[in-house]
């Protein structure tokens, strides 16, 4: 079953997915990409409100979660937008 995604989620994923389709055409290894993500994921947890109960769910998931699991959801994150 697929849940509909807010207007504003489904923008912030959209957005996401454009960003990784350029770092992917420039040649950015999978590698790069993931470590370009996790800072980007670093830095929005610390500097930005959310927008959507998504994103509130997104940086909750990142404040409790370790090293392993941060990397684990930015794979996540990264194969999600990938398929968009």
């Amino acid at each position: 079953m697929t849940v509909p995604l807010t207007d504003s989620f489904a923008r912030f994923k959209s957005e996401l997915a454009d960003k990784l389709q350029t770092a992917q055409r420039m040649g950015a290894s999978r590698g790069t990409i993931l470590n370009a993500a996790r800072d980007f994921s670093e830095w929005l947890a610390r500097e930005v409100d959310p927008n959507s109960p998504e994103q509130r769910l997104l940086k909750e998931l990142w404040e409790v979660g370790d090293d392993n699991e941060r990397n684990s959801l930015v794979s996540m994150l990264v194969k999600f937008v990938d398929r968009a």
